[in-house]
């Protein structure tokens, strides 16, 4: 069991903006937008667990939409943005002695475009949903997170920007806060906890 305290960072809404990748898609293919939302709901769960692969769906597009996709479309259309307030914390919370990771809904071609950007080395790591083969606001997400890290759920932290997911680990007995972009809130949040 961790001595310290442990603080999950949600990445999307909270570390980066700018995440919505399926409008310039639906422009690039002609596939109407709304119909493209539809259909992405239906596979993105199981692609975020890391059950269904990006490939399998791109061939289900191709079927499902009658277009051609030669290249890895999340990747080259995933162009999040750093919130840098936000890795600033880490690194305040890191130099106070608390652990920082990751834990995010992802799959792997926004995982290689979150390398891209540099975020990895402001945390100690990061737990990808279709790594850990769990996605939130599943308790088996928080489950497998606080047991990697070896950590009390009493003594764990999290951000995220969806009420879902807080409420999820707050029923877990994690300390969690909703993000709204109030950079000051939580700073004085976390100021008023022990280093």
């Amino acid at each position: 069991m961790s001595n310290s305290d442990l603080v999950i960072f949600d990445l999307g809404g909270v570390l980066v903006r700018n995440i919505d990748m399926l409008s310039s898609i639906s422009r690039e293919l002609s596939i109407d937008e709304s119909a493209l939302r539809a259909d992405y709901a239906l596979y993105e769960k199981a692609m975020m667990a890391g059950l269904f692969s990006i490939g399998d769906y791109y061939r289900h597009m191709e079927d499902r939409f009658h277009v051609d996709i030669p290249c890895d479309i999340f990747r080259i259309h995933f162009r999040p943005v750093l919130n840098p307030a936000m890795t600033a914390l880490a690194d305040d919370l890191r130099s106070r002695g608390m652990r920082c990771v990751i834990g995010s809904n992802t799959f792997q071609s926004h995982w290689w475009v979150i390398d891209e950007l540099d975020i990895r080395r402001h945390f100690d790591a990061c737990h990808a949903s279709h790594i850990i083969h769990a996605v939130k606001p599943e308790p088996g997400f928080f489950r497998t997170i606080l047991a990697i890290e070896e950590a009390d759920a009493r003594r764990t932290h999290f951000i995220d920007d969806s009420k879902v997911n807080v409420d999820a680990a707050s029923l877990l007995g994690i300390d969690a806060w909703r993000y709204d972009d109030d950079d000051d809130a939580l700073y004085a949040h976390f100021r008023g906890l022990p280093g």
